[in-house]
């Protein structure tokens, strides 16, 4: 019995952590589509230039700068994709606070690069960080380590001081970082930043300060000053296709000729084809596709594990 009973407790662990497995892959931090917006370095109704910035990507606005930006451009100013660039930042914001907080830090201000009640003083891992007031990055600035997305939710006002920087070790990408405040975004002099700004309430950049992502402030203004804003390259999976196999052409044959009979006259009715069988309709996808499979083959092992128990119980008794 006493083996039977620890038998049981072994597969009651297993089957919790497959389940919590399956939990944890749900909750990973997902980064969403930008759509039309993923190609703007500055996409805002007001752009002001106060001196030679140089924007790699596209530039959006319906009040433009008296000194345009140097740099590469393939749209720029309000024309196409310019309104849809907005929507669609729209609805990154709307994916991007719909996602569970992976780590939520005490109410106030928070400083990223001094805060240890998340982890390691200056690192953090992929998640999602939820600020409830403003947030800064200081001198130290701060290290995203790891691939995977990176979403700093604020509500409050998302300041940078001069010479900080935000680096990247451990294979981590700026194409999935996202900073979401709900004031306004105001990045230091001489600061290197990473990932996509998305801030209705505007967004400053100060004097000579790197970015490496996207000032997305459709609504709002943005204004930089001497600065340097690349796109990043962010590849989409795609499927490879298929390749279809050429037919092998047939050797022509030499007709051999047969000897004339008489045709046999069809019957006035052509048989009925018989049907083919068809699956239920079951509402589960075949290929079993969304559904979570750790947690019901969890569920259903603790309620095997149950049933056993109880049958034993009353054996014994």
């Amino acid at each position: 019995m006493r083996t039977l009973n620890k038998v049981s407790v072994v597969v009651l662990v297993v089957a919790l952590a497959f389940g919590l497995v399956g939990l944890i892959n749900v909750l990973a931090a997902t980064s969403p589509s930008l759509g039309s917006a993923a190609s703007y370095g500055v996409l805002g109704s007001t752009y002001t230039n106060g001196s030679t910035t140089t924007v790699n990507g596209d530039v959006g606005f319906t009040t433009g700068p008296s000194v345009a930006p140097l740099g590469t451009h393939t749209n720029y100013g309000s024309g196409a994709p310019y309104s849809t660039a907005g929507t669609d930042q729209g609805s990154a914001l709307s994916n991007l606070n719909s996602q569970a907080c992976t780590f939520t830090f005490a109410s106030g201000a928070i400083d990223l690069a001094t805060d240890t009640t998340h982890g390691a003083i200056g690192v953090y891992t992929p998640g999602v960080y939820c600020i409830q007031g403003a947030a800064s990055i200081g001198t130290a600035g701060i290290s995203l380590s790891g691939a995977g997305t990176y979403i700093f939710r604020v509500s409050g006002a998302l300041t940078t001081v001069a010479n900080s920087v935000v680096t990247l070790p451990g294979g981590a990408s700026s194409c999935d970082v996202f900073w979401t405040p709900t004031a306004a975004t105001t990045l230091g002099a001489n600061s290197t930043f990473r990932g996509t700004i998305i801030d209705a309430s505007g967004i400053t950049i100060g004097s000579t300060t790197l970015l490496t992502g996207r000032a997305l402030a459709f609504g709002g203004t943005v204004t930089t000053d001497t600065d340097t804003i690349t796109v990043p390259l962010c590849s989409a999976s795609t499927p490879t296709p298929t390749p279809t196999p050429s037919a092998t052409p047939t050797p022509s044959m030499t007709p051999t000729p047969t000897p004339s009979v008489t045709p046999t006259p069809s019957p006035s009715s052509s048989p009925t084809p018989t049907p083919a069988p068809q699956l239920p309709n079951t509402g589960i996808p075949p290929d079993g596709t969304g559904i979570p499979w750790g947690i019901i083959t969890s569920i259903g092992l603790l309620v095997l594990i149950s049933i056993s128990l109880v049958v034993l119980r009353k054996r014994t008794i």
